[in-house]
């Protein structure tokens, strides 16, 4: 009697951890996520908010991740997903088909590096041109890294005076919820070698709103340099793309 009692002790204990490790799983998944975004939603945008963030260089997204995602049949499009916990913005990308159905996602990790001004300073000078990259899709996205620059520190700046945060992530009341990008973009930025991340980075743009900035980083997290025809690094940054549709839509 003793056997079978401890017998169905272990069974039930078997039971008991299955369903925890189901429910774990699940909670590590969509669920977690749900529920950041609607706390991002109704976040108060405070002191506290500004002081976290303003910790926050940039949000990495492990490039053979993203590129299992952008080769998911049927993927269209990458959003950007806004997310809040611990006083600060979360970031996930997911990748829709033409309808915006879910079909891959990948976390991102956040940066935090208070000594980031000096590899920042790549982009303030980089090139004060535009290279066509043969495509309109991609020209359209492209960004001049001096742009980029000026966007990453009005947006820091903006978090040090802690004023008007709600305004400029959100359009006529409605927060910010992802950013759309085609998913044919972030390919193009997967194909360079030696990239282990693309760095999302926030910054305002030309109208002052919250937008993201994709930059190619190396293994030590900096931004990327160009390599020429010949082989040589050059000191100029790789190209520099935004995820500029908003939802809502400005």
């Amino acid at each position: 009697m003793v056997k079978k009692t401890t017998l169905f002790g272990l069974a039930g204990a078997a039971i008991i951890m299955f369903s925890c490790q189901k429910d774990n799983s699940q909670d590590n998944g969509s669920a977690v996520s749900a529920t950041e975004q609607e706390n991002w939603l109704t976040a108060s945008l405070d002191n506290n908010f500004a002081n976290s963030q303003k910790q926050v260089t940039a949000y990495l997204f492990s490039t053979d991740e993203l590129s299992k995602l952008v080769e998911t049949p049927n993927v269209e499009n990458v959003q950007f997903v806004l997310g809040y916990s611990d006083n600060t913005v979360q970031i996930k990308v997911i990748g829709v088909d033409k309808s915006g159905k879910e079909l891959a996602s990948v976390d991102s990790k956040i940066l935090k590096d208070p000594s980031y001004d000096a590899k920042l300073a790549k982009l303030e000078h980089g090139l004060t041109s535009k290279t066509d990259k043969g495509s309109a899709l991609l020209n359209e996205h492209l960004m001049l890294s001096e742009e980029a620059f000026d966007g990453i520190v009005a947006w820091q700046e903006k978090l040090k005076t802690g004023s008007d945060l709600n305004e400029v992530l959100s359009y006529e009341g409605a927060r910010f919820q992802h950013y759309s990008l085609e998913a044919a973009v972030v390919a193009e930025m997967l194909k360079g070698k030696d990239t282990p991340n693309i760095g999302l980075f926030l910054g305002l743009n030309g109208i002052g709103k919250v937008t993201t900035i994709l930059v190619e980083l190396d293994k030590n997290n900096a931004i990327k340099s160009k390599s020429s025809l010949t082989g040589k690094t050059m000191d100029n940054p790789e190209d520099v793309y935004d995820g500029a549709r908003p939802s809502p839509p400005l």
